[in-house]
């Protein structure tokens, strides 16, 4: 009875390592784990029947079972080892090696009706329970190839990846190299010593042990996995991973092109400290100890410059990685240090006239509005109208009792409009000039030229200019597509949280969008234009713009008349030229 209740307990234990398999871990990896799981509970269920048979025909019966599971658990490991070493097998590979076990199962079952995979077949009571003797017919050394191929598939796939996968941990390397050799080797044991109902059910218990240990090595992986792949589809920055004791767990592909010593980088171990990028995470980890929230750490490597965004990603309560999110900002830098040359060199002529840095501000502005144009082509004349837009829109504000907004207030606004655009510089010209809708990527990548546009003016302007009009620019280029009800970007600010200067801007720039022609649209008229403006408000608009919006109305529409009839006649000029030239 003895051997009874041991072959009942190992189904048990087996079972609720199964459950515990699928409460803790629940990604895709799981299909071949919770697979080969159930396949041990099933084995295990044949043993205990075999050993409760008592008759031929049960025994017989229980070796299928025994065989249903055991013909498909040296497959599940092996697509479990070559998933856990980054192994990506064709479909039909895996098609052929499950058709394989398949054809070995079928075989079995031929057992009591064909000598093909046993001649014979015996029942015999061993130390009180049911078990049986056969003699092998000719099919059954397709078993013995199947466990020997397995075998050897298995110790291949784990060499190479020792050697060539630096993304697999060693530690995963050593467990699953052992739970190879202990499964197969102790089932080619047991068949030749010709009695496996006790041994191999606690082999498999063995198995499910270790592959919940392996469970637990991996999960940091599977967690830092999850976050890049689902940051990633965001844009195009490199994201890399470690634990909280400093171990590299991984990167991404942008992540390996800026930096391609991580590509000699062993996962699970520390970085080598010959490695020049190891000094800059290793700083990064050392500000994010201890940190609440996201930290921002900027550093440059050979050359380049760029920003890093570090957060601590927890996992039931407890820290499992160290995440670093890193954009390249070298054009931006390198941008900003040649308008802060130039800058320095024009504030120390001019600091001394008040006046003269107004006029060298306004040229500076018509200039970078310029350098946008010769972009795109069409911002630089965008920029001249929504000027104008946020001039007329200023002038009826200003007569408001009501607003206690000083002068210097409204004359920096209509100052800093033609600003507002100016992150387009940072924009990759492919996407700033493509004709017609961008793709969700190219459009992930165009809005960020309004945060990219806060950070150029706070950089370029903050040496020389006062902090009001650099807070006033910085916020119009920053927020000028945010939305009242916070469905806008960069920062999805809501209501009043939106900057006064902002919300007048984002008026501006949605009008003259509507009303002038672009690449992708014709432009609507006057009419529809106010209509959708006038819907927006409460919406995508501050209400209390409105009545400023409605007492600008008749003035922005002869504005833009003037301004299509003088397009109108540059064009009708330069037809007229043309031929002469």
């Amino acid at each position: 009875m003895f051997v009874i209740y041991y072959l009942i307990a190992m189904c048990v234990f087996s079972g609720i390592n199964a459950c515990l398999l699928s409460y803790f871990y629940r990604r895709p990896l799981n299909t071949y784990f919770t697979a080969f799981f159930f396949s041990i509970v099933l084995a295990d269920f044949g043993y205990l029947f075999l050993a409760l048979s008592t008759t031929i025909e049960g025994a017989i019966v229980a070796n299928k079972v025994c065989y249903l599971g055991a013909c498909f658990l040296p497959l599940f490991l092996f697509l479990l080892i070559c998933r856990l070493c980054s192994f990506d097998l064709s479909r039909w590979i895996k098609l052929a090696l499950f058709m394989y076990s398949t054809l070995v199962f079928a075989l079995s079952c031929t057992v009591g009706f064909s000598d093909v995979f046993y001649e014979s077949v015996r029942y015999v009571v061993l130390n009180g329970f049911g078990s049986y003797l056969p003699t092998y017919g000719p099919g059954h050394v397709l078993w013995n190839i199947l466990l020997y191929f397995y075998m050897v598939a298995n110790v291949v796939v784990i060499i190479v990846a020792a050697k060539k996968k630096r993304n697999v941990s060693y530690k995963t390397l050593i467990a699953i190299a052992g739970l190879a050799f202990v499964s197969i080797g102790a089932f080619i044991l047991a068949r030749n010593l010709e009695n496996d109902t006790l041994l191999m059910p606690f082999v498999y218990l063995i198995d499910e042990l270790v592959l919940l240990y392996i469970c637990a090595l991996v999960k940091m992986h599977d967690v830092m996995n999850s976050v890049l792949e689902s940051l990633e589809a965001e844009n195009t920055a490199a994201y890399l991973a470690f634990s909280p004791k400093g171990l590299y767990l991984g990167c991404n592909d942008i992540a390996s092109r800026y930096f391609p010593e991580l590509l000699e980088c062993r996962v699970d171990h520390v970085l080598p400290t010959d490695v020049e990028i190891e000094s800059v995470f290793k700083e990064g980890m050392e500000q994010l100890k201890g940190a609440s929230g996201d930290k921002v750490y900027r550093f440059t490597y050979k050359d380049r410059y760029f920003k890093a965004v570090m957060r601590n990603v927890h996992q039931n309560k407890k820290l499992q990685i160290f995440l670093f999110r890193i954009e390249d900002e070298t054009n931006i830098q390198r941008y900003i240090e040649r308008l802060d040359a130039n800058n320095t060199e024009l504030a120390a002529l001019i600091k001394n006239n008040k006046n003269q840095i107004r006029l060298f501000q306004n040229q500076m502005l018509v200039g970078m509005a310029e350098m946008v144009n010769n972009k795109d082509g069409f911002t630089g004349a965008h920029l001249k109208r929504t000027k104008e837009v946020v001039s007329i829109l200023v002038a009826k504000m200003q007569k408001d009792p009501d607003l206690n907004y000083s002068k210097e207030f409204y004359d920096d606004m209509i100052a800093a409009a033609p600003m507002h655009d100016i992150g387009k510089i940072a924009i990759d010209d492919k996407v700033l000039c493509k004709p017609g809708k961008f793709t969700p990527e190219e459009f992930d990548e165009m809005k960020t030229h309004a945060e990219k546009g806060a950070i150029i003016i706070k950089n370029l302007l903050s040496n020389f200019q006062s902090e009001l009009f650099v807070e006033i620019a910085k916020n119009m280029a920053g927020g000028h597509h945010e939305r009242w009800d916070g469905s806008g970007y960069p920062y999805g600010l809501k209501g009043e949280a939106i900057p006064l200067e902002a919300r007048v801007m984002a008026v501006a720039d949605v009008y003259d969008a509507l009303v002038s022609k672009r690449c992708y649209k014709e432009a609507f008229s006057f009419d529809d234009a106010y209509d959708i403006i006038d819907k927006s408000m409460g919406k995508h608009f501050d209400p209390s713009l409105k009545k400023y919006f409605d007492q600008s109305r008749a003035e922005l529409e002869e504005y833009y008349r003037k301004e299509c009839e003088a397009e109108r006649a540059e064009a009708e000029k330069s037809s007229v030229e043309s031929p002469a030239n």
